[in-house]
């Protein structure tokens, strides 16, 4: 199989949204050119190099590995808002831990990662036969090009373990191979990352993997060995986060600005927190898929853009349909962001430069100002197309059929099928900007931020007994997120006995909320079983997908992982 069939193959995955078997990354669909055709030049190697990057992107904030992170956890569900998001039931089942081996997400949380893990595979094998030297680069711009590719791997292997704990290594293009143990997988991206660190930049070029990232990608690794293989890896977390953020592999720092990390990439800017982040420009590479899925038909106007959105997902809801807080620990999300939070502000822009302020969308939603080119004209509201049709739309985080009170579908309470055109608090902690001031999907996607190896030792240290020692690391972080005159009463290190185990999953959630974490780390703290609005407690562990049916009917070596 050569560059140019996997890249067109690829290219017609996107539009079909199918996908091979996932264990025998070869297929003969059309005649191409040869790999000695294809590499001709200098530009022809880089352009072979970036392109698993590009399935990289899509792979993590396109779809159906955000679902399987976020819809089956308790911040985010996609309900039904009328006629419209029951989709055969499919988000009804994600978030109630009711799937399936056939479900269509599972089998995209399977197929994306081993697509990657393809072209990779593809590529290194290319690559490896290369002189490079005859191309005008060096032998050491080969080498740093193959760790970039075993790291890039290494990631997409993360997921697999993650979702399906017994998994094929697969390095080599046709093979099909049977399922790994956990320990086996761990071990193999362990020594990927490790060996191929070295060969790697620090502080490379934005959207490609360096030392700082594949070091990132270690402490991911081993702070959920315990769940992933059964042996805790707590120490060696702390001792390669600490690494990083002492600057052994690169220089980072926590951005001084709650909004920094996020609106990286707009008008040139970078955050200094972001380890590694898939960068983005209008009509070059887009934040599409996210923007889509949250965002309402009408948010264009109140936004400034030509999109339309799905409507589909929000936060899911604080409060019961009497405007009560509900009782379970976990779910609640926007409630569970104090009023001094900078983050819990309604999101508006603040100048024609693209500065805002504020993480959600909730409440009355009013027309883009388009006369100053930035806020909102409070004299023109925003007004909804279904059951709110020529009536203002107002967000609410609430789940009910409002428009019908006291009749039709009212009685059926809070439901993910009750749910209407304004149901939900939106996210936009991804800052859509206006496309009148060409800033509209110009912001990258941080894949990793150095807060998340801070949050990372200071559960090592929690972990550990260090109570102290985690509180002061996540302050480092927190402080940014309140005014000067509030943050005393929010400080960790000020109120020590604040920090429990309830606390520190609660502020995960807040730092990291939308960033494909969550289910992860409930799984981590033993909470993802427990119960949340519209969700009971789990009868049985859900904290591993099963094998889709589709990869063990197109692979004999595949057996059910115990569904």
């Amino acid at each position: 199989m050569n560059i140019i069939k996997l890249t067109l193959y690829m290219l017609l995955l996107f539009t079909l949204v199918v996908g091979p078997s996932c264990t025998k990354l070869e297929e003969e669909a059309f005649n191409v050119l040869p790999a000695d055709s294809y590499y001709q030049d200098k530009n022809s190697i880089i352009a072979a190099l970036v392109r698993p990057y590009e399935h990289g992107h899509w792979c993590g904030w396109d779809g159906d590995r955000w679902l399987l992170q976020e819809l089956t956890a308790d911040q985010f569900v996609w309900a039904q808002k009328g006629k419209h998001g029951y989709d055969d039931g499919q988000w009804v089942r994600l978030h109630g831990h009711a799937w399936n081996p056939d479900q269509g997400q599972i089998y995209g949380g399977w197929v994306g990662p081993y697509q990657g893990i393809g072209q990779c595979n593809l590529i290194i094998s290319d690559m490896s036969k290369l002189d490079y030297p005859a191309f005008g680069l060096t032998d050491a711009d080969k080498a740093q090009h193959i760790a970039e590719l075993r790291t890039l791997r290494a990631w997409f292997y993360l997921f697999l373990i993650d979702f399906f704990r017994e998994v094929p290594i697969v390095e080599n293009v046709g093979e099909v191979k049977p399922q790994s143990t956990p320990q086996e997988v761990f071990a193999y991206i362990e020594k990927e990352l490790k060996e191929s660190l070295p060969g790697l930049p620090q502080n490379g070029r934005a959207g490609r993997w360096d030392q700082g990232g594949a070091a990132a990608l270690l402490v991911r690794l081993y702070l959920n060995a315990e769940k992933w293989t059964g042996t805790a890896k707590f120490t060696e977390c702390a001792t390669i986060a600490q690494e990083i953020i002492d600057g052994k592999y690169g220089a980072y720092d926590i951005d001084t600005d709650y909004r920094g990390p996020f609106r990286s990439g707009v008008n040139g800017y970078r955050s200094p927190e972001n380890i590694f982040e898939f960068p983005h420009a209008k009509n070059i590479y887009e934040f599409g898929w996210m923007y889509n899925a949250m965002m309402h038909y009408q948010a264009r106007y109140s936004l400034d853009n030509d999109w339309g959105g799905w409507n589909g997902i929000h936060l899911i809801p604080s409060r019961d349909l009497e405007g009560n807080l509900y009782p379970e620990k976990l779910g609640k999300a926007y409630e569970k962001f104090a009023n001094d939070d900078k983050r819990k502000q309604p999101f508006r822009t603040t100048s024609s430069d693209g500065d805002y302020e504020g993480f959600f969308l909730i409440g009355q939603q009013y027309e883009f100002d388009k006369a100053k080119g930035y806020g909102y004209d409070s004299t023109k509201m925003v007004n909804g197309t279904e059951e709110y049709n020529g009536k203002p739309l107002h967000y609410v985080d609430q789940v009910g059929r409002f428009s019908e009170k006291p009749g039709g579908r009212w009685a059926e309470g809070s439901h993910v099928t009750t749910g209407e055109e304004n149901t939900g608090v939106r996210l936009l902690k991804f800052p859509w900007l206006p496309m009148s001031e060409n800033l509209f999907q110009f912001n990258s996607a941080p894949e990793i931020r150095l807060a998340e190896i801070y949050y990372s030792l200071a559960e090592c240290k929690y972990r550990a007994g260090d109570k102290a020692g985690a509180a002061k690391l996540m302050d480092a972080v927190r402080k940014r997120n309140f005014p000067d005159d509030k943050w005393a009463a929010q400080s960790y290190e000020n109120n020590l006995s604040a920090l429990t185990d309830d606390e520190f999953v609660d502020d995960l959630g807040r730092e990291f909320i939308g960033e494909r974490h969550r289910r992860t780390d409930l799984v981590r703290w033993d909470r993802f079983g427990d119960a949340w609005w519209d969700k009971p407690e789990d009868g049985a562990d859900k904290t591993v997908f099963p094998i889709p049916s589709q990869a063990i009917n197109a692979n004999p070596e595949l057996k059910s992982n115990g569904y």
